[in-house]
């Protein structure tokens, strides 16, 4: 072992007592990203109401899922420019960024004035601040798995990254109690007028604490080695076209079984909803059911995050993706019977697989990437599906109104479930144990 590789070996067993305040570092911004899209949700119809002309509220709503929609057009650009301050300057440096732009943007569109006072300033200002949090969402989480993943024990890697996911659908659950608790105590008029801006102010103070947690730990080691190697290399510069260039099946393999994760996560708090209302369940009863079944998701989050650790990354996501085929149409069936405990097993039946299925994604946007460039690719790559969820509602109500069927979107989820399989069977091929352990010091011999 070299120098270098003993810095990075050194690095790593000292930062593992520390693995607690790393984990609630990397998971923070996630944490903001997915409580803004659970209260946006949840609130739309305000939205729209303060936002958008009042004489045709469909067209009203549509345009706030469209103004909610381009904040993941420009993911990928955000991931292609932010990301790459986390390959060159730093894990930490973006995780800096990314948290002082989304806060502050979900923090300002507290303070938009309404289209009535300023008229098309308004739903033009609505998208500028979607524009921002798009841009910062699109390297956070490359960079926050990435951050995890290198500070991670070699053998403990899913498990650690695994407490990410399990953070952002905690967040989906704040956001979502909060947005009912505030529906349910505040007068309808108040919550119209400026009840629901309470929920986006909230953003401003967990930046600053993100902000906080984040100074206190350190860089990763393996970003620590390859910066050293760097310095006593030949300086050689890797272009954003070259690093997609020489990335271009790993990137193309991931959107294959990617774009499910990032539709499939749509449904779990979001659409399921709308469906057991749109089907005649009381709003307040779809809301209990929405809640138990992310407090199972989260639980079942950490039960299942070391599976990968255990068995590899592949037989993991086969059999998630496998189950998401066969499970997506009875949940909606289910949850379609109006009934308080069928849809509750209808729900409790979809976020188990998904459940399963969300550690190895994670860990795909890191490990499937070498580690000079695995922040730009993997962003790329992640960003590539995010566009996907991001469209999910309207894609939801174009199919349904295209086709007049109400599973029309069930569908095409096992549709996406079955390109993932075949993706994940013919063309994913995940590291062993050994060359996952070794890639940062053939990444530092290729520096050199």
């Amino acid at each position: 072992m070299n120098a270098t590789e003993e810095r990075m070996a050194g690095d790593r067993v000292s930062s593992r007592p520390r693995l607690g305040r790393t984990i609630a570092a990397a998971t923070i911004g996630n944490f903001v990203e997915w409580y803004e899209f659970a209260v946006y949700g949840m609130v739309a119809a305000y939205i729209s109401a303060s936002f958008f002309p009042a004489a045709d509220p469909t067209a009203a709503l549509l345009n706030t899922w469209a103004a909610y929609g381009t904040a993941f057009l420009v993911r990928p650009l955000g991931g292609l420019l932010l990301a790459r301050i986390g390959d060159v300057r730093g894990r930490r440096s973006i995780l800096y960024v990314s948290i002082l732009m989304m806060s502050s943007a979900t923090f300002l569109i507290a303070l938009v004035p309404t289209h009535a006072t300023i008229g098309i300033a308004a739903p033009i200002l609505l998208v500028c601040l979607r524009l921002v949090q798009g841009l910062a969402a699109g390297g956070e989480l490359a960079g926050a798995v990435a951050f995890l993943y290198e500070h991670a024990p070699a053998n403990r890697r899913a498990r650690t990254v695994s407490y990410l996911g399990t953070g952002t659908f905690l967040a989906t659950l704040a956001g979502s109690a909060l947005a009912t608790l505030l529906t349910a105590v505040m007068p309808g008029e108040a919550m119209a007028s400026w009840g629901w801006r309470l929920l986006f102010l909230i953003a401003l103070p967990l930046g600053f604490v993100g902000i906080y947690i984040r100074r206190r730990v350190d860089e990763t080691p393996e970003f620590k080695a390859i910066r050293a190697a760097a310095e006593e290399a030949v300086p050689r510069t890797t272009g954003l076209w070259t690093v997609l260039r020489e990335n271009k099946r790993a990137v193309l393999i991931f959107v294959g079984f990617g774009a499910l994760y990032s539709t499939a996560a749509y449904i779990g708090f979001t659409a399921y909803l709308a469906y057991m209302i749109a089907n005649g369940m009381p709003r307040g009863t779809a809301l209990a059911i929405n809640t138990i079944i992310g407090i199972v998701l989260v639980g079942c989050i950490v039960l299942t995050g070391g599976l990968a650790d255990r068995y590899g990354r592949r037989p993991v996501l086969i059999t998630g993706a496998s189950l998401l085929v066969v499970v997506t149409i009875p949940t909606f069936l289910l949850g379609g019977s109006g009934s308080f405990g069928l849809g509750l097993v209808g729900g409790l039946l979809y976020v188990i697989p998904f459940a399963v299925y969300g550690t190895p994604s994670y860990l795909s946007l890191v490990e499937m990437f070498p580690p000079s460039v695995r922040v730009t690719a993997g962003a790329a790559a992640y960003n590539s599906t995010i566009i996907l969820g991001g469209f999910s509602p309207l894609i939801s109500a174009w199919l349904a109104a295209v086709t007049g069927s109400s599973l029309a979107f069930p569908l095409y989820v096992v549709a996406l479930s079955v390109v993932a399989v075949i993706v994940l069977v013919f063309w994913y091929r995940e590291p062993d144990g050994e060359s996952r352990m070794g890639s940062a010091r053939d990444d530092l011999k290729n520096a050199q």
